[in-house]
């Protein structure tokens, strides 16, 4: 992947294909390094959409590599896998789960292994930058835009429970493997109403989008149901009764991989 560096309001960047040597990491020319502030929110991503959408497959970070720093904390965070055929990935209380392209949408949860994902956003949260919301009602992907216009943040963590109906969903199955072939998805529609869980990232600027969802979408959603009988990218969703968690974000880091033997946490730290 192409080294990519985006400089805006109190947003960081850092993209590491690095090594290690005695005194720690030594970044290729021409990128930005950017430790996270300790009293900071952050979200971590690997690799990009916009790159993975490409058939650009080629970098990696596995559950395994996760684990330590993500593994029963307090998280929120969606991806995709490089099984045959990929699903969804949904990161919440701690837990991963992976929802089915061949199941419309069935939802189990996995465990933290060498699986690779070539795309991952998570991220940490706490209670106090939550902002919640009640009573939330309507299109979900509406709703969030105006609220988080309101709210001017560049960055943000969504979590959502509540009831919803008529709930259209996108299952990814086989990734591009260049840039002549597209995502081929499986769609979902589960229109009766049921309990939801859903978890994702508002980004404002188109160049953001770009990175952890795609131009002019600036909500990136995954969900699932309570009882997970279905789940996956959520391409719209009617809100009969939410409760919905804003954490305003100031700062992303994006990496490349995790060099081989150095675990994510090790990165982070």
């Amino acid at each position: 992947m192409k080294n990519r560096i985006g400089l805006g309001l109190a947003i960081s960047f850092l993209i590491v294909a690095s090594i290690f040597g005695a005194i720690g990491c030594k970044p290729p020319n021409n990128t930005s390094v950017c430790v996270p502030e300790t009293d900071k929110e952050y979200i971590l991503i690997f690799n990009c959409i916009d790159e993975l959408l490409t058939g650009d497959l080629e970098d990696t970070v596995t559950l395994a590599d996760l684990a330590a720093q993500y593994k029963g904390q307090d998280i929120i965070g969606l991806g995709t896998t490089l099984r045959p055929h990929s699903g969804e990935l949904l990161f919440l209380s701690g837990n991963c789960y992976w929802a089915d392209p061949l199941n419309e949408g069935k939802t189990t949860q996995i465990d933290w292994t060498a699986e690779k994902l070539p795309f991952c956003a998570i991220t940490q949260v706490s209670d106090k930058e939550a902002l919640v919301f009640n009573g939330v009602t309507g299109d979900i992907h509406e709703w969030l835009v105006s609220k988080l216009l309101d709210i001017g943040a560049p960055l943000a963590v969504i979590e959502i429970n509540g009831k919803f109906s008529d709930v259209d969903l996108s299952i990814a199955d086989r990734l591009p493997l260049d840039p002549g072939e597209t995502l081929k998805s499986a769609l979902v529609t589960v229109s009766q109403e049921g309990e939801w869980q859903m978890v994702g990232f508002y980004a404002r600027r188109d160049v953001d989008q770009a990175i952890i969802s795609v131009p002019e979408s600036p909500v990136h959603l995954h969900g699932k149901t309570a009882d997970n009988s279905h789940g996956g990218h959520i391409k719209k969703a009617n809100a009969v009764s939410s409760t919905v968690t804003i954490y305003p974000i100031k700062q992303f880091i994006l990496r490349n991989r995790v060099p081989t033997g150095v675990t994510a946490a090790a990165l982070i730290k």
